[in-house]
């Protein structure tokens, strides 16, 4: 006889592996990783293998997140994913503008101005660029806007330029084929994709001054140099140190990314620092981020956690302060102990004195024979309640004092009285009732 049917032991098999389905994906759901996405910049960039170099350390490093790193169009494009919340962190230039919903992680490197020449067309600066064809970078590039930036400074319609959007690779093959005049980059340096397309050919870098003036109108540019023999060695191109504008390149984050993750992924860059070397030698130039009243962006607070680990507290700046502090407290409060026991001693010394007058009353009291002798210590006793009542009063004496004088002072009460009775000058309640 069977106990079940076919068709119930088919329906049982199936709820065991629904059952068992779902309490799989239950234990994947709680073993995944949070993911952070990063916006890393155009395909063979610097700044994409900087950032997949990053993304592997902080993988690496254990801190219970996912570095994912995504190919962008470069820090225009970057910038606009964050704010559409699809990115989590990104790269950009110093330089591009950014909205308060973006705060900064740390620098990367710096970049410099690059503008790339025939050596036969006579251009010396910026200003002679009208007439010439330029290969500038995309519109998604931070770089697109520098490159309008000069321009604007140096005072040419964007009507007179014949300046030409395109990638890198573009850029290098028009550039070898006579196609353009001008190629004009923002980056690292010692530029791998630059170094290619100046090789041995009749190139040159020319100078863009005035960084100063640029610093001016954008707070983010800085003055600096591209060195002697960054392009090549002999004959050294540039011939000299070359006067440009540098910009950072900073690894960014979205404002209401959470603080303690932005922490955690602070800290693994810079404790991974050596593991990112060998991927990329850029990562030898992060550093912490300025202070926010100094820098172009605000710091994440994540970061600021971070760079603020080692600063000394308040206690620390302010040591001798506290210590005169404490110091003074120190002397106030052992003055206040002093007073309170010359306090607490001034009124156990009264307290001793009407005592002692007790006793001195007690004494006379018993060897008095006249009654005018005794009415006078009932007096003495009665003053001698009335000095110490306004005492209680004025808190000169203390409650548990006053009740030990009194329990004295009606003993001494009762002896004058008594000694009165004796004399014969109040008379007995006995007596009274008899008459």
């Amino acid at each position: 006889m069977q106990l079940l049917s076919p068709r119930l032991r088919i329906v049982l098999m199936i709820v065991v592996w629904v059952v068992a389905l779902f309490a799989l994906a239950l234990w994947l759901s709680g073993t995944r990783l949070p993911r952070v996405t990063v916006a890393g910049g155009p395909a063979g960039s610097e700044t994409l293998i900087l950032t997949q170099a990053i993304a592997d350390a902080v993988n690496e490093a254990g801190i219970g997140v996912r570095m994912l790193v995504f190919e962008t169009g470069g820090s225009g494009e970057n910038l606009r994913l964050m704010d559409s919340g699809r990115i989590d962190m990104g790269t950009i230039q110093a330089d591009t503008p950014a909205t308060d919903g973006v705060q900064g992680v740390t620098t990367l490197y710096s970049d410099a101005y690059h503008l790339i020449v025939r050596d036969d067309l006579g251009i010396e600066s910026f200003s002679d660029l009208p007439g010439h064809r330029v290969a500038i970078p995309p519109r998604t590039s931070g770089q697109f806007n520098s490159f309008w930036f000069l321009a604007d400074h140096y005072g040419i319609d964007r009507d007179v330029l014949n300046a030409l959007p395109m990638s890198e690779e573009a850029a290098n093959f028009a550039m070898e084929r006579g196609q353009v005049d001008v190629v004009f980059r923002v980056r690292a340096p010692g530029n791998p994709a630059i170094r290619e397309l100046i090789g041995d050919k009749n190139l040159v870098l020319v100078p863009i001054g005035q960084s100063e003036a640029l610093a001016l109108k954008q707070p983010a540019i800085d003055s600096g140099v591209i060195p002697l023999g960054s392009y090549r060695g002999s004959p050294a191109l540039p011939a000299d140190n070359l006067d440009t504008a540098v910009v950072e390149r900073l690894l960014v984050a979205r404002s209401d990314l959470d603080a303690n993750l932005v922490y955690k992924v602070t800290r693994a860059i810079y404790e991974s620092k050596p593991e990112i070397l060998k991927s990329s030698k850029l990562a030898g130039f992060i550093g912490p981020l300025p202070d926010d009243s100094e820098g172009v962006v605000t710091t994440h607070p994540g970061a600021r956690s971070y760079y603020d680990r080692e600063k000394p507290g308040f206690m620390q700046q302010n040591a001798r302060l506290v210590s005169a502090l404490l110091y003074v407290i120190a002397i106030l409060c052992s003055a206040a102990l002093a007073l309170r026991t010359h306090w607490v001693r001034s009124r156990r010394l009264r307290m001793h004195t009407f005592n002692k007058r007790l006793m001195e009353i007690a004494a006379a009291a018993r060897t008095d024979t006249e009654v005018v002798q005794l009415h006078q210590r009932k007096h003495q006793l009665m003053d001698m309640l009335e000095e110490v009542v306004g005492d209680l009063e004025r808190e000169r004496v203390s409650q548990e004092e006053f009740e030990h004088f009194s329990f004295t002072w009606q003993a001494v009460d009762a002896l004058v009285r008594d000694r009165l009775l004796m004399s014969g000058a109040v008379p007995e309640v006995g007596a009274g009732r008899a008459a």
